[in-house]
């Protein structure tokens, strides 16, 4: 699927899936962030092997990009903190790297990682 925009200069044509690599990598920069959510296993995606598994959807409603993803959170950060970076830091992503307009991006907090010490970065 792909998202298009109209300017004054032509029609853009963008893949949904560029638009989730960009929230993805500017969502993983956030401090707080342990990783993008994945979607919970189905048979339908288990059938569509070059389906993505993280848990981000795009819409284009009104000629405006509008994103909804999941994220787990490290345990000690303030979610609420987190959460608005996402959102700040994601919308001036895909604006800036595809000219598309970005309405709104919801962020859901699924889990919290708790570390063990083991695997500290």
């Amino acid at each position: 699927m792909e998202k298009t925009a109209n300017s004054q200069k032509g029609t853009l044509r963008v893949s949904e899936n560029v638009i989730v690599t960009i929230v993805k990598n500017a969502a993983s920069e956030i401090d707080g962030v342990y990783k993008i959510a994945t979607k919970p296993l189905s048979i339908k995606s288990l059938l569509q092997s070059s389906s993505d598994p993280s848990d981000i959807k795009v819409s284009m409603p009104d000629g405006a990009c509008r994103i909804t993803m999941s994220v787990v959170a490290k345990s000690g950060c303030n979610i609420v903190s987190v959460c608005e970076k996402i959102q700040e830091k994601v919308k001036a992503a895909v604006q800036s790297m595809t000219g598309v307009a970005v309405s709104r991006v919801d962020v859901s907090v699924t889990d919290v990682h708790y570390s063990d010490g083991a695997d500290e970065e």
